[in-house]
């Protein structure tokens, strides 16, 4: 469910658009969007005045030219291009092709002064070192005096084991940052350029996202350590809701990589802001709360994540006469009445769609086998069916057929005449039975029509079956199996 992109305004500077979503004049705006995605503040002086010369890289950026994230992907494996699924826009190698202009005149000393004022990690640094080219790594094998040199052999001499490389260059990174920028290795001012690039791309990637779509402001109230936002939607008990809580702390591979290189040089001395996960949905009728999009994303700070919910709040309204949930199958707006053909979320479930569901419901856990109830649940489990949860009605093992149909008509489903013949068979029994004696009933009822309208029902319904088989051949599970992979 993509958005139709905004028409693209006179003026069409992301500068000015991230600023004004931001709420901060364009000279703060390296400032205020360092918070939006949760990187260090960056120092004034060369640090703010790289991150401006990068945002003016990608200013004119036509909306939805490239997506989130295209810039970091291109900017981590430069300079090899990406190779990512689905494939990174060719502009976005252009665009850090640009950037990478930016750091081309950065003597070893301004580089170390950008790096420690955008507050560069050490996790990021160790990395481009250990993946530096051996061409690259050899040449420096030819300069072994000092520290330096002994640790790009024991670098190289750690051989396939890549924590024990990571580690190598973690315990040189410090003894390499201390030391004179006229002194490096170039495989040292290398990779720091390389870091210092991935910065930029993350800062111009969080500028292009906040101004890739308008803002689309909601009031979120706290609720224990997270925060809830809910849009009414007309007809639905709950409305949209999106909700907010802190992700879990993640370890970093190895002590000290979420930690800037030089953190004496940074403004602020601040370590990067917590990470936040969102998800937008709403809940089931038990209280459930069930997510429609974000499933837990995590994104890198609080804001981050509020702007993401808030877009897929916008991007789902519209939608939401026909939105149903992606695993209950359930509707945002039930309906007051059954389903009329023009609905456009209505469902018509056939024979084979519910013997599909019946092969992936597993063998029974117990000797009983399932409820009433529970054979359903497992039947639509596997096809995103709805199913009636308590205090529903229809969610009780003694409930009759007609409860479950009256649901299921809310819900806007219907069932072909075959496939409704072949739950009476499976439902007919309100406590346990084993799956397979329901299955059989259910498909005895079904395959064996007593007139030649159900007969046409049937062979319209469900297919031809294979050749040489027979009905009772999809008794078997394997035989059901082989039958739904066949084409219809």
């Amino acid at each position: 469910m993509t958005p139709q992109p905004p028409a693209q305004a006179a003026d069409s500077s992301r500068i000015r658009a991230a600023a004004a979503a931001l709420d901060c004049p364009t000279e703060l705006l390296p400032v205020a969007l360092a918070a939006f995605t949760g990187a260090p503040e960056p120092a004034p002086g060369a640090a703010r005045s790289l991150l401006e010369a990068a945002f003016a890289a990608v200013d004119r950026v036509p909306r939805h030219e490239i997506g989130t994230g295209d810039l970091t992907a291109a900017a981590q494996d430069w300079p090899a291009l990406s190779v990512t699924v689905p494939a990174t826009p060719w502009q976005a190698a252009t665009l850090v092709d640009r950037l990478v202009d930016l750091l081309r005149p950065l003597t070893a000393g301004r580089l170390r002064e950008v790096a420690a004022g955008l507050g560069v990690e050490a996790g990021d640094l160790v990395r481009r070192l250990h993946a530096a080219d051996d061409p690259s790594v050899a040449e420096e094998r030819e300069k072994p005096a000092g520290r330096a040199g002994r640790t790009m052999r024991e670098a190289l001499a750690a051989g396939p084991d890549p924590v024990a490389g990571l580690r190598v260059w973690t315990m040189a990174v410090p003894g390499l940052a201390a030391g004179d920028p006229a002194t490096w290795p170039r495989v040292f001012e290398d990779a720091l350029r390389g870091a210092v690039l991935e910065v930029l791309a993350r800062a111009a990637d969080g500028l292009l996202r906040i101004s890739r779509l308008d803002p689309a402001p909601a009031e979120w109230s706290a609720g224990g350590e997270g925060l809830t936002a809910c849009r009414p939607v007309p007809g639905s008990p709950h409305g949209l809701q999106a909700r907010l809580m802190p992700a879990p702390a993640q370890r970093p591979l190895l002590p000290g990589w979420d930690r800037p290189v030089w953190p004496a040089d940074t403004s602020s001395g601040a370590p990067r802001g917590s990470a936040w996960r969102w998800e937008v949905g709403w809940p089931l009728p038990d209280g459930t709360f069930q997510a429609q999009a974000g499933y837990s994303v995590t994104e890198p700070s609080r804001a981050m994540a509020k702007f993401a919910a808030e877009q897929t709040l916008a991007e789902l309204l519209p939608a939401a006469p026909g939105l149903r949930q992606s695993f209950t199958g359930r509707l945002l707006i039930p309906r007051s009445r059954p389903p009329a053909g023009d609905d456009p979320a209505l469902r018509v479930i056939t024979l084979r769609s519910l013997l599909r569901g019946v092969s992936r419901a597993g063998g029974d856990d117990d000797d009983e086998g399932p409820t009433r109830a529970q054979a359903w649940q497992r039947i639509v489990e596997g096809i995103s069916l709805p199913a009636p949860r308590p205090p529903e009605p229809a969610a009780a093992d003694d409930r009759a057929l007609a409860q479950l149909l009256d649901f299921l008509a809310v819900q806007a489903v219907v069932l072909s005449p075959p496939a409704l013949r072949y739950l009476a068979g499976v439902d007919h029994r309100a406590g346990p039975l084993a799956m397979d004696r329901r299955h059989a009933r259910g498909l005895r009822r079904a395959m064996e029509p007593a007139t030649a309208e159900e007969a046409g029902q049937l062979a319209a319904d469900l297919g031809p079956l294979l050749p040489g088989t027979a009905w009772t051949d999809l008794l078997d599970a394997a035989g059901l199996e082989r039958f739904l992979n066949a084409e219809p």
